[in-house]
């Protein structure tokens, strides 16, 4: 739970500075979008290694933010949508991951 929450504030604490980053210009954004997606397929591939369902689902959780953080460095309107609605999708599904995992294990 968190995890979830800190990741959540993080994604928010974004949201609430995407004014200040449109006035800094783009050309250090291509360089973090770069570095996010390359940092998203890493943790998807160490996803395939994982055999705890609860790691599986918290790695997954590390490599949707990477995507939410390069939605919102494209600084436009479908890169803020798309990083609002991940966000809220991968809130609701992380949680009824963990939920099952959790029966699972019991």
């Amino acid at each position: 739970i968190l995890a979830g929450i800190l990741l959540k504030l993080g994604g928010y604490g974004l949201l609430r500075m995407f004014s200040m980053l449109q006035n800094s210009g783009m050309k250090y954004n291509y360089w973090w979008i770069s570095i996010s997606l390359v940092g998203g397929v890493l943790i998807s591939l160490v996803c395939l290694r994982q055999t705890d369902l609860k790691a599986l689902i918290a790695y997954s959780s590390v490599a949707h933010m990477g995507i939410v953080l390069s939605g919102l460095l494209t600084m436009t309107y479908w890169g803020l949508t798309g990083s609002y609605a991940l966000m809220i999708a991968h809130g609701l599904c992380s949680s009824g991951l963990f939920c099952l995992a959790n029966i699972s294990y019991e």
